[in-house]
């Protein structure tokens, strides 16, 4: 006998299942990563229209595999993004989220990083949001950076798949300096150069994260943003 359960969260991806269903990643507040079917979703107008994505949505399944089946779903937040920088923005923080999370493992800090920097999207400066993140993911994942071990401000620092973090003097390996880094993990605003050097170093750790994993709404947010 199967019992009916509910869970909040958002839709993180979706993708056609036979002719008239969607299977859907949702992360749950409290389970992370689940996946779910919408049966006849396609020909349910009701339960097609509270599928969308960057929405709080209350959840009702049943099942005992790992793949639930949808009985309800209603929304409870609307956090769509109108622009098209804020909605492929959006994306950006799915698709990390989809390659990042594995099934039943609780993220309930990251779950409130990903509904914090969505209620701010299109009203705070769009790269420190999307660096904050980030830092969130990356600590989920394992790859938390810290500069406790470093005491000089001023030197440079690079990043190595085996050991992590590690001052350099070799200029082509040069990514930022350990006050860019000490500055964004304390919660301070940088200026423009040292924000340039910590995007480097955020963006290829997020690359190490991910075993180099091509993210396809990063490299569309930075054509629509050179425009």
């Amino acid at each position: 006998m199967s019992f009916y359960k509910e869970t909040v969260g958002y839709i993180i991806h979706q993708r056609n299942f036979k002719d008239t269903s969607l299977i859907i990643e949702f992360f749950s507040q409290e389970q992370g990563m689940i996946h779910l079917i919408a049966k006849g979703v396609k020909k349910n107008k009701k339960l097609k229209s509270q599928i969308q994505p960057f929405c709080l949505l209350k959840v009702q399944y049943f099942g005992r595999s790992q793949l639930k089946t949808i009985s309800q779903i209603n929304i409870l937040k609307n956090h769509q993004q109108n622009g098209l920088i804020e909605k492929t923005a959006g994306q950006y923080l799915n698709e990390l989220i989809h390659y990042s999370l594995t099934e039943n493992d609780n993220a309930e800090p990251l779950f409130a990083c990903y509904e914090n920097i969505l209620t701010k999207l299109g009203q705070y400066k769009l790269t420190p949001l999307l660096r904050l993140f980030e830092k969130e993911l990356l600590k989920y994942s394992g790859f938390e950076l810290n500069v406790d071990a470093f005491t000089e401000p001023d030197n440079w620092l690079t990043i190595d798949e085996q050991l992590g973090l590690i001052e350099t003097n070799i200029d082509s390996q040069k990514i930022c300096k350990v006050s860019d880094l000490k500055l964004f993990l304390d919660g301070d605003t940088l200026d423009f150069v040292s924000q340039k050097r910590l995007n480097k170093i955020m963006l290829r750790t997020i690359d190490m994260s991910l075993s180099y994993r091509r993210v396809y709404a990063r490299e569309l947010l930075r054509s629509i943003m050179t425009k």
